[in-house]
């Protein structure tokens, strides 16, 4: 009788100055009651004590890749750790958040019952402070059970605000991406999983959601991500790279959803104060009929 081999997990973790809690993050990995096959940690070029704390940490499946440039939002350590990963699904966790025990084995899970999918997602509480709180999309469908997926479903679900995808509950059959380069690296310093996010759909088609909750992203913690500003050309190139390969509803809803982004990376800069020029917002909009489009 052929015994089948369980699915291996890699889990990349960028690492740039979160020497307070990157070994929180670790630990959280290392507890997981599904055992990963490897945790690559990206030295982001950080210039605190983070790889301090990731060397106090003894467990043969920790391996540190090295880079000597950081990059904004940690899209370059991402793609490097997905090109040096060797497990038969890839996750990722941010350094300083944090992934309940029993996240990769309830994935797992998941996988067995829908074995064609590519993307598989969860819930995640974000804690601001002291407070915690389920995110929008985890709050409405917990009680459901799984969610099938498609393109125009992710598109109406983000458009609002209810986001089922975000980088501390994705998990990504490595066999089925064409490239390492996922994250838009050297396109953008803010923002840029939302980007990838949709790539991903657009290319592999579908995903499954699981209701149970992976993680804890600290919202409150400072980083590069969070003080700079989103790319509005970003999301405007969106459509043009993946809209023509798309049917029209898809289409429309990717059209959608980018101008929303393009709005909201609009009002990110204006918040820092960006000199933008005038007509920049209306020229990048898609238009339909009318205003309400946007």
């Amino acid at each position: 009788m052929e015994i089948a081999m369980r699915p291996t997990v890699t889990v990349v973790m960028p690492v740039y100055n979160k020497a307070k809690y990157v070994g929180r993050a670790i630990q959280s990995v290392l507890d997981q009651t599904y055992p990963v096959m490897e945790l690559l940690i990206v030295d982001d070029a950080s210039t605190d004590e983070s790889m301090k704390k990731v060397a106090a940490f003894d467990d043969p499946r920790i391996r540190v890749l090295s880079r000597t440039l950081s990059g904004p939002g940690g899209y370059a350590a991402r793609n490097l750790g997905i090109r040096r990963a060797t497990g038969d699904w890839i996750g990722f966790l941010d350094a300083d958040d944090f992934w309940f025990p029993e996240h990769i084995e309830r994935a797992m899970e998941v996988v067995k019952e829908f074995p064609d999918t590519s993307i598989i997602s969860a819930g995640r509480i974000d804690q601001f402070g002291t407070k915690q709180k389920l995110n929008p999309f985890s709050e409405r469908f917990m009680s459901k059970g799984a969610q099938v997926l498609y393109l125009s479903d992710y598109l109406q679900y983000a458009c609002k605000g209810m986001r089922c995808i975000q980088t501390n509950t994705i998990l990504i059959k490595r066999a089925a991406l064409s490239s390492y380069m996922v994250f838009p690296e050297g396109r953008t310093n803010r923002s840029g999983d939302l980007f990838a996010w949709v790539k991903l759909m657009a290319k592999l088609k579908r995903m499954v959601w699981s209701p149970h909750v992976a993680a804890i992203s600290y919202r409150d913690v400072v980083g590069v991500s969070r003080t700079a500003t989103p790319s509005i050309h970003l999301f405007r190139q969106m459509v043009d790279e993946f809209g023509p390969f798309e049917n029209d509803k898809d289409e429309r809803w990717l059209k959608n959803y980018s101008n929303k982004m393009i709005k909201y990376a609009w009002l990110e800069a204006k918040k820092k104060r960006v000199a933008l020029p005038m007509l920049l917002l209306p020229r990048s909009f898609y238009w339909m009929h009318d205003v309400a489009y946007c």
